[in-house]
């Protein structure tokens, strides 16, 4: 990737993240593009791989990966995404305004892409903690799926985790 683009690619997630989510949820309404999208869906995947508060190395790769094709970066930019969301996330960026966000901006199928992400995640570790089911059931909830969108998202990242661990 060229590091122009990489440059252009964090520091707009970056001041996203800094100038939109510290905000209350009710607070205007902003247009948000694809990238910054998939920033949100970053923080919510590092609030999941934080969710039991105890944080193994089969989650972090899963975490890099799943940031890496979501947003099509290589390793390196993921990693650089990832400590965006981090930083945002310690920093008390609204987890409201974050939902919100993803809420309105995304489609159906986006969103069930990305609750099915959040449970590979949680299947990452091979050991599904209460709080992370909770977290991801929470965030489809607020994203308005249907508990069959949730039970099938749950079903396909488990049978994926199953095959990649084969």
């Amino acid at each position: 990737m060229d590091q122009k683009f990489r440059a252009e690619l964090v520091r707009e997630i970056t001041e996203f993240l800094e100038q939109n989510w510290p905000r209350a949820a009710g607070e205007g309404s902003t247009v948000i593009t694809d990238r910054q999208l998939q920033a949100a869906a970053a923080v919510l995947m590092v609030s999941v791989v934080r969710a039991d508060q105890t944080s193994r190395q089969d989650e972090h790769r899963a975490l890099e990966d799943a940031v890496s094709q979501a947003l099509d970066l290589d390793e390196e930019t993921a990693a650089v995404v990832l400590r965006a969301a981090e930083d945002a996330l310690s920093r008390g960026a609204s987890f409201a305004a974050i939902l919100q966000s993803l809420e309105a901006g995304c489609s159906v199928s986006q969103k069930r892409r990305l609750v099915e992400a959040l449970w590979r995640i949680a299947f990452a570790d091979a050991e599904l903690a209460g709080q992370e089911e909770y977290l991801v059931r929470k965030i489809a909830g607020h994203l308005n799926l249907t508990t069959a969108d949730i039970v099938e998202t749950k079903i396909r990242a488990r049978e994926k985790f199953l095959a990649e661990d084969l």
